[in-house]
C-alpha cells in the first residue's frame, strides 16, 4: 500500500484488554507481522502498544505524534487512542508518513544547500484552509482571507514541491513559486505545518522572499553555500536520524520491560520485577534527555522562531495538571489548577507555552514531598499575563536561583530524575515567545515558578 494511499484513508485498530488485536486494517497488521507479531496476538509495536496502555490507565483519549523505525523506511504517524468497556483500546491513525533511510553523509552538501536558499523575507501564515491570515509587511502579494492557491503557482508539479508538501502536510524549504496574477514574478517559500495539542492541522507559517533570478536546481548553488555545505556538519540531518536511531531501541526496552515488571507472560520473582522496573526508569529517563537534546539542538539555532498566536494561560494549566495528575497523586500531591471559567489570554505558541508548563509541573511534582499541594495560578496585569507554579518542597537558595537555568545544571542531585536541560530549555522557549521564566524561593520554603508571556488585546 503507498504512502498516497494509506494518507487519504483512515486507518483503525482495536485492542482488547490485553492489548491482543481483535481487528485492524491490513496496513496495521502489515506493522504487526513486521514487529513479529501475530495478527491476532499482543500488539508487537512498542510504540502503539504505549500509546495504547497509556490511554487506558488514563482513562481518556490520548492524541499524540508517533515516529516507528523500520529496517528500510521510518513511519511518522497521529495516533489517537480512546479506551472503551471491558478494558479495551480503540485507536485512530492519520498523518501516515513513510520516509525511506537514506545516507545522510551524501546528501548533507545539497541538504545544506537547500537550506542554504532559505527566504529570509516576509512571514506568513494561513489557516487550516489555507487561507491567509498574516503577510508581513513590504512584499504584498496577498492579504488576509486570500486562498494559498489562488495566490501562488508552481511551474511543475513535483513530490518535492509546495503542494505536495501541503497535501502531506510537510515543512518545505526555499521551493520556487510563480504570482498567478504576474507570472513574472517569482518568490521563494518555506513553509512548515502548524497542529493543535490533539494533532488537528491548523495551517501553515512560513517565510517568502522575491527571487531576483531563476531560480537554480539544489545542485547549482552558490559559492556560499557550497562553503556552508562543507564547512559546517551534517548536524540536522545526523540530529534526526540519531533521534530516530535511539527512540526505536528505547521504545522497545521500554515496552518489554513494562511486560516483564507486569508480569503479563506468567509469574515472577520480586526481585526481577523490581530489576525491570529499574530498567524501564532508565530507558524513560534516556527517552527524556533524547527530548531535551532534539528540543536543545532546535532553541540553540540562530534562526529559531516560535508561533504567535492566541493562547490561554489558565487553560494550559488546566490541561498540564490533567496530563500529570496520575504521576502527582501516587505521591498523594495535590494539584490546585485555575477554576473552568478563569481566563488569562496571551500571545505565545500553544504547543510551547504547554511544555513550559509541564515542565515546571513536572519539577514541582518530582522535588514536592509526598502529602504536599502545588498551586497553579493565573492571572492578567500590566499587559503582561502570568501563569505561577508553586510547591512546598525544600525550595533553592538565592545563589542557585539562576544556576538552575544553565545546561546540565541538576544542582548536585545524583538521582535517575531529569536531564538538567528542562529548565534552560524553557526559559529560552519562554524568551523567544517574548516573556520569561523568573523564579522566586528560599530554602525550605518551598519555590516559585512564574512564566510570563505578552497579554493578549482584550
Amino acid at each position: 500500500m503507498s504512502v498516497e494511499t494509506v494518507a487519504s484513508q483512515a486507518v483503525t485498530a482495536c485492542l482488547d484488554a490485553a492489548d491482543r488485536i481483535l481487528r485492524a486494517d491490513d496496513i496495521i497488521l502489515k506493522l504487526q507481522e513486521a514487529a513479529g507479531g501475530e495478527a491476532d496476538g499482543r500488539i508487537a509495536v512498542p510504540q502503539i502498544a504505549s500509546v495504547a496502555r497509556l490511554a487506558r490507565r488514563l482513562k481518556i483519549l490520548i492524541a499524540r505524534p508517533l515516529l516507528i523505525g523500520g529496517d528500510e523506511y521510518d513511519i511518522r504517524v497521529w495516533v489517537r487512542a480512546r479506551p472503551v468497556e471491558d478494558g479495551g483500546v480503540e485507536m485512530g491513525f492519520s498523518e501516515w508518513q513513510e520516509t525511506p533511510h537514506v545516507n545522510v553523509m551524501e546528501n548533507a552538501a545539497s541538504r545544506f544547500a537547500e537550506v542554504a536558499l532559505a527566504p529570509e523575507g516576509a512571514e506568513w501564515r494561513t489557516d487550516a484552509q489555507m487561507r491567509f491570515i498574516h503577510v508581513g509587511d513590504g512584499q504584498g502579494f496577498a492579504q488576509a482571507g486570500d486562498e494559498f492557491f489562488e495566490i501562488f503557482t508552481e511551474d511543475s508539479v513535483s513530490r518535492r514541491g509546495v503542494t505536495a508538501n501541503i497535501v502531506a502536510r510537510r515543512a518545505f524549504f526555499a521551493r520556487p513559486v510563480r504570482l498567478l496574477s504576474d507570472e513574472t514574478q517569482r518568490f521563494y517559500l518555506s513553509g512548515h505545518p502548524l497542529f493543535d495539542a490533539d494533532g488537528s492541522f491548523l495551517g501553515y507559517r512560513g517565510k517568502a522572499s522575491i527571487a531576483e533570478e531563476e531560480v537554480a536546481p539544489a545542485a547549482a548553488v552558490s559559492a556560499e553555500a557550497a562553503d556552508v555545505a562543507e564547512t559546517e556538519p551534517a548536524f540536522p540531518d545526523f540530529g534526526r536520524r540519531l533521534d530516530f536511531a535511539l527512540r526505536q531501541p528505547l521504545g522497545r526496552i521500554i515496552a518489554n520491560a513494562e511486560t516483564i515488571k507486569g508480569k503479563i507472560e506468567g509469574p515472577l520473582r520480586g526481585d526481577y520485577a523490581s530489576y525491570a522496573s529499574d530498567i524501564a526508569d532508565a530507558g524513560r529517563h534516556l527517552m527524556e534527555l533524547v527530548d531535551d537534546l532534539a528540543d536543545l539542538q532546535a532553541i540553540d539555532r540562530a534562526n529559531f522562531t516560535v508561533a504567535s498566536e492566541d493562547v490561554d494561560l489558565a487553560d494550559i494549566a488546566r490541561r498540564a495538571a490533567g496530563l500529570l495528575g496520575v504521576k502527582a497523586a501516587d505521591r498523594q500531591i495535590r494539584i490546585e489548577a485555575p477554576k473552568a471559567d478563569e481566563s488569562a489570554p496571551a500571545i505565545g505558541e500553544f504547543r510551547r507555552a504547554l511544555q513550559i508548563t509541564v515542565n515546571l509541573l513536572n519539577n514541582a511534582i518530582r522535588y514536592s514531598p509526598e502529602d504536599s499541594t502545588i498551586w497553579l495560578r493565573s492571572e492578567v496585569e500590566d499587559g503582561v499575563a502570568v501563569l505561577v507554579v508553586a510547591d512546598q518542597g525544600r525550595g533553592i537558595a538565592l545563589e542557585d536561583q539562576e544556576r538552575v537555568f544553565d545546561k546540565f545544571e541538576r544542582l548536585g542531585r545524583d538521582d535517575a530524575g531529569g536531564t538538567g536541560l528542562g529548565l534552560y530549555i524553557s526559559r529560552r522557549l519562554a524568551r523567544a515567545m517574548q516573556g520569561d521564566i523568573t523564579i522566586d524561593s528560599a530554602p525550605g520554603q518551598g519555590a516559585r515558578f512564574t512564566l510570563t508571556l505578552p497579554a493578549a488585546d482584550a
